[in-house]
């Protein structure tokens, strides 16, 4: 265990962060910088999904991250006045005309400097051109779960032979930086409706985004103000489980691919998730360029739980759609469409699962005996002085959510 990362400890962070639109005391609060917002209007193919899942022994929550995670409902989203509350426009834009700070943009990190083991600065590159940066207290790395031991290796902190491999001279041998990658790895069902009630629908027609771009300008609400995913759910599909271990988020359009043009008829998608994998990866540097990206393996599915619950997940995801009122909707099942067997379902797992870009734990902290421990529970560098990795690479393990929040918080 690491001391003090218990629930009551973090708590306090959590609520001093969050400004809560609807939910407070003892667990939210509504005076924090980084807003989280209901979804103001209901969507009938949402409604129709809550009453699906119900029908199945799913619970309506008004509350994700209540005492009871397990239930479906509409998710709060990071968002005030119909924009996305980031923690850049929470934190750093009502302070960056502070005196005693400094925001260097266009900018990238290349390795940390040190003396004697001791973070002394941190060198950049700007315009082309390497500048330095000296530290008088601590560095404080936030550079995420790919990048963050990337740097590290780049500054002489990580495995021994990888170091030497590429010429770097080492500060502190640290083989468990990079390692203990984990990811939410989603899979997105597709389905065809047999009403106009999609999302589709609207961004097909000049007339349909026009009445967004209103709805948005006008109201601050409609599919601009709350992004593609409503309804949400937490569930158990594996009978060892004993708090949810998947979890749903449903669009209500439909495309190809995240991001990818939508289809042109009305359609929606519902993805769903592992949340707690087994399957571990790695992040390593394939170069002393810092500017060379470094390579991510993540190893989705490499265990046998990893593969049931998976499979298992797309099942569950299936059943909603083929329960009523859900499934009056719907006119055909486009993906995984003709997937039946055990092996076809991972098949189709396998071929188009796609990351939520929930990477973490490749700085993980732990105690001292633990060999592959990057991290004290201070957060503070093993090894070396004057160093901080805090976001989630940090983590040893993965939220059984999404890791917003939980980087917030720390």
């Amino acid at each position: 265990g690491n001391d003090g990362w218990s629930w009551d400890e973090v708590l306090p962070y959590f609520k001093k962060a969050e400004g809560n639109d609807r939910l407070g005391e003892p667990l939210h609060s509504q005076i924090g910088p980084l807003r989280a917002s209901s979804i103001k209007k209901t969507h009938p193919l949402v409604e129709a999904f809550i009453k699906s899942a119900n029908q199945l022994g799913v619970p309506t929550t008004d509350d994700f991250n209540n005492l009871q995670q397990e239930g479906v409902g509409y998710y709060q989203l990071s968002t005030h006045n119909g924009l996305r509350c980031s923690a850049a426009k929470a934190y750093l834009k009502p302070i960056k005309s502070r005196q005693n700070l400094r925001i260097i943009t266009n900018a990238q990190v290349s390795k940390i400097l040190f003396k004697d083991r001791q973070a002394v600065g941190i060198e950049y590159i700007q315009g082309g051109s390497k500048h330095q940066i000296a530290s008088q207290k601590e560095i404080i790395l936030s550079a995420g779960a790919l990048q963050s031991p990337q740097l590290l290796q780049l500054s002489g902190i990580g495995p021994a032979n990888l170091l030497q491999k590429f010429g770097i001279p080492i500060v502190h041998d640290s083989p468990g930086v990079g390692k203990n990658l984990q990811d939410h790895l989603q899979y997105r069902l597709i389905y065809e409706l047999n009403q106009n009630i999609s999302t589709n629908v609207e961004l097909s027609s000049l007339m349909g985004r026009i009445k967004i771009g209103l709805d948005w300008l006008l109201f601050r609400s409609g599919p601009l103000s709350i992004g593609i995913n409503q309804g949400g759910l937490f569930t158990k599909v594996m009978p060892q489980s004993k708090t949810p271990d998947i979890q749903f988020h449903l669009a209500t359009l439909s495309a190809d691919m995240a991001g990818g043009k939508v289809h042109p008829f009305p359609g929606f998608t519902m993805s769903v998730c592992q949340l707690r994998p087994e399957s571990r990866g790695y992040v390593e540097i394939v170069s002393p360029d810092p500017l060379t990206p470094p390579k991510m393996v993540a190893n989705y599915l490499t265990t046998e739980h990893d593969r049931a619950t998976s499979i298992a997940a797309v099942k569950f995801a299936r059943k909603i759609a083929q329960t009523n009122p859900l499934q009056g909707l719907i006119r055909r099942e486009i993906k995984p469409e003709r997937a039946e067997s055990d092996e076809d379902l991972l098949e189709f797992c396998r071929n188009n699962g796609a990351t939520i870009f929930h990477p973490t734990g490749t700085c993980q902290m732990g105690p001292s005996q633990q060999k592959d421990a990057v991290l004290d529970c201070e957060l503070r560098v093993r090894g070396v002085g004057g160093l901080r990795v805090v976001d989630c690479s940090a983590m040893p393990t993965l939220p059984s959510g999404n890791t917003n929040w939980p980087a917030v918080m720390m």
